[in-house]
């Protein structure tokens, strides 16, 4: 909790930016396309840094695609400068998170972020056209939910 407080007080204090993903993570989108799994980014999200530190990485990977946005070059996920994260894969989604309503009826799944030793974002998943779809970002529930709808809305990248 104090963790997750922290990260909330930090954010507050910083200028949030709209960020146009599409734009940020283009050649990971078309690295993307070539894994068979239909790439869904959501339109637009909030960062806490300026546009010009976002760095895109990832693509295709194996039979899906993970797509990385981040604060510095070769992040890998770490708390310090992890932005937001988007997969595509095959496979069943986790029965162990929340059950929430998406964009054009469908149901998906949600785990609010939590904090250890590092902290981890919160998790949205659903199925669409026979794939698993995962985002991972630093918001609450109503933000991952408006997450996922911008990408079901917007369709494949």
């Amino acid at each position: 909790m104090v963790c997750a407080l922290s990260l909330v007080l930090a954010a507050t204090a910083l200028a949030s930016t709209s960020v146009d993903v599409p734009q940020i993570l283009a050649a990971q989108i078309v690295s993307g396309r070539h894994s068979g799994v239909r790439v869904l980014i959501p339109s637009r999200l909030i960062a806490y840094v300026g546009v010009s530190r976002l760095v895109g990485s990832g693509g295709r990977v194996g039979d899906g695609y993970d797509i990385q946005l981040s604060s510095a070059p070769k992040c890998y996920d770490a708390t310090a400068c992890f932005v937001a994260e988007f997969w595509g894969t095959p496979g069943p989604l986790d029965p162990l998170r929340q059950h929430v309503s998406l964009a054009k009826g469908i149901e998906g799944h949600f785990r609010a972020s939590s904090c250890g030793a590092p902290c981890s974002p919160a998790t949205i998943e659903w199925r669409e056209f026979g794939s698993r779809y995962e985002i991972q970002y630093m918001g609450g529930r109503s933000a991952m939910i408006a997450l996922a709808d911008s990408a079901i809305a917007a369709g494949p990248r």
